[in-house]
């Protein structure tokens, strides 16, 4: 049997340099101190899936609970349930999506289904279709030849429209001439996992033709079904579980469309396939390969523009990769070369590296959320620190991502106890419109789910303006009654931001000579701060203008060394005030935060020759 899956959404990553970040856990953008709690039923799995979906003026979360009993059919055991669930201010209450008939032409078996093993949405600003499915679905038939009732395990997913009603259901695995167990789609078990593209429906079915698996797509546009079929070649194996993971991109042309789909137990190693439609199969194009037995290679996929050349990468998870301990877990990155032909980075994500973690169990695309202009990503990490669990935000970057998080969630630095944090996530919506979009993050073990809301970015530049040169002639000031040389230093701060448009208060500590020779004093003070080489100040910024301060450094007497430039540093940070609130209807705001960037510490240096 198929080992219980997490949800697959889309995701994405980028080639990185190493970073290293002083304060990882310290929180970047994504707010933990607002942070949004929906609680399922007991023992319900409730957060086993998670979705946000937006139409028009409402949002919502939309929860999988895959062992939830059903309120509209109270005589079926345990077959799972889907929630939607109110965000907004004013009340967040959840309440069970209907799910509908399979049809005149079947007879389901309900029972044990696990009805919102898999989410996801179709893309589209003002909200698209939502699939959710349920892939232990079983169609019931009675064989006249054995006189005997047999159960197929089609799978069964749900299309409800951009206002969450109307289930349309899709069995991609029914056949009427098929009647045996394991054989062809007999038992396919399609839906285990779902991606949606503004015109496909992408369904795997790993328990097609005896585990070898397949990828079932089917066009909203022209109707078509196109599927995949192992032939004499034997490109997949036996027992592959082909269809474990699913996605699509970019691979071989910015203007197509290629399938991606995991198969974790290919040769107990692991495989990725990349498929091309064609007319009504997939072709295999290209293919990454795992190098460890038992690592689950391929069981989380997803597929994103890495470099912005228009073309897909691909990032693969291995959540049960072992090093130096047990099932650490692993993401590898792989940068598209051209026409599919996939080249894998120098290194892996590992979040922690921590044991039993199960890190890249689930990656999610949260979009550009620090404006930098790259997507960052989201890797969970569901059974760290004894099922407690732990998502790890990557930032994209230029040359790529940081091979180090810049910040790391768990359900206790949210406040909140609970487990399989990380065991799925997803983004792409706004829901307190600030210009940036959200995460969900599900915890099923603790039967919840968590929306974070995500804090607008402010970018900061700062200059320090000194003189070309310190004239020892010109003593312009004078303390206690005697001449001084001096000189102005000048601090000059511009702010920009996105989407915040109010003013940012900064604090700032100047310091002079910061690197003098442990055998000389530092060679110069700032006078309203008594004999100290440093002073502190603040300043409010706007964005879109220039604001600058002044200070007067003076010149100790009998300075010996007037030959080593002179240095001076500015180092600045947020003075985090709370905002206003908003009204009563509406989110809190935010504060914003200041953006980080590699190797960038908020300190700049100037030097002036010391004469």
């Amino acid at each position: 049997t198929l080992r219980d899956r997490t949800m697959y959404v889309g995701c994405g990553l980028i080639l990185a340099q190493l970073l290293l970040l002083i304060h990882p856990a310290a929180g970047y953008n994504l707010d933990q101190e607002h942070s949004l709690v929906f609680s399922g039923p007991p023992s319900s799995m409730f957060g086993y899936s998670v979705l946000l979906h937006q139409h028009r003026a409402q949002s919502w979360l939309v929860v999988g609970a895959p062992v939830a009993n059903s309120s509209s059919s109270p005589l079926v055991d345990s077959p799972g349930a889907i929630y939607s669930c109110d965000i907004s201010a004013e009340h967040r209450r959840c309440r069970q999506m209907h799910s509908g008939k399979c049809g005149k032409t079947c007879k389901a078996d309900s029972d044990h289904q696990w009805l919102g093993v898999s989410l996801s949405r179709q893309p589209g600003d003002n909200g698209g279709h939502v699939l959710a499915c349920a892939h232990r679905w079983k169609n019931i038939f009675y064989s006249q030849t054995d006189s005997q009732t047999h159960k197929l395990p089609n799978g069964v997913c749900y299309r409800y429209g951009n206002d969450l009603r109307h289930a349309q259901p899709i069995i991609p695995c029914y056949r009427d001439y098929q009647k045996k167990f394991g054989e062809d789609y007999g038992s396919c078990q399609a839906g285990i996992s779902n991606f949606l593209t503004r015109d496909l429906i992408i369904m795997g079915a790993p328990g097609t033709s005896y585990w070898t698996g397949s990828v079932l797509v089917f066009n909203t546009s022209s109707g078509g079904m196109s599927v995949y079929l192992d032939d004499e070649t034997g490109a997949v194996s036996f027992g592959s579980y082909l269809g474990y993971s699913v996605g699509a991109g970019h691979f071989l042309s910015p203007d197509s469309v290629e399938v991606v789909g995991g198969a974790p137990q290919y040769y107990q190693k692991g495989k990725v396939f990349i498929f091309t439609i064609d007319k009504s199969f997939l072709r295999i194009v290209s293919e990454v390969s795992g190098q460890e037995l038992g690592s689950y290679f391929g069981s989380s996929v997803c597929a994103i523009d890495l470099n912005a050349d228009g073309l897909s990468d691909l990032l693969v998870g291995a959540p049960m990769a072992t090093g130096a301990t047990r099932e650490e877990g692993r993401v590898h990155v792989y940068i598209n070369q051209g026409q599919g032909k996939l080249a894998e980075a120098a290194f892996q994500l590992t979040g922690s590296d921590a044991y039993a973690a199960r890190f890249g169990e689930t990656v999610a695309d949260l979009g550009d959320l620090d404006d930098d202009g790259y997507p960052d990503v989201a890797i969970g990490a569901p059974h760290e620190e004894n099922l407690n669990g732990a998502v790890y935000i990557y930032n994209g970057r230029k040359e790529g991502i940081s091979a180090a998080p810049s910040q790391r969630i768990t359900g206790s630095t949210l406040g909140h106890r609970l487990q399989m944090f990380g065991q799925s996530l997803t983004s792409g919506v706004d829901i307190d419109h600030n210009g940036y979009q959200d995460v969900a993050v599900g915890a099923f073990l603790s039967d919840s789910a968590v929306v974070l809301r995500t804090r607008p970015v402010v970018q900061v530049k700062v200059s320090l303006v000194l003189p070309e040169q310190i004239d020892q002639q010109m003593a312009t000031c004078r303390e206690q009654d005697a001449p001084t040389v001096c000189f102005n230093v000048s601090i000059c701060f511009s702010v920009r931001s996105r989407q915040f448009r109010g003013a940012i208060d900064l604090q700032y500590n100047l310091t002079a000579d910061p690197l003098h020779k442990p055998s000389f004093p530092h060679r110069f003070y700032f006078h309203y701060n008594g004999s100290s080489n440093s002073t502190r100040g603040w300043v409010r910024a706007r964005p879109g203008q220039i604001t600058c301060l002044t200070h007067v450094a003076h010149q100790k007497k009998d300075v010996r060394d007037i030959f080593t430039p002179v240095e001076f540093e500015v180092s600045y940070s947020h003075s985090e005030t709370s905002p206003h609130r908003g009204n009563a209807n509406a989110f809190p705001p935010l504060k914003p935060i200041l953006q980080q960037s590699p190797g960038h510490q908020n300190r700049i240096t100037n030097q002036v020759p010391s004469g």
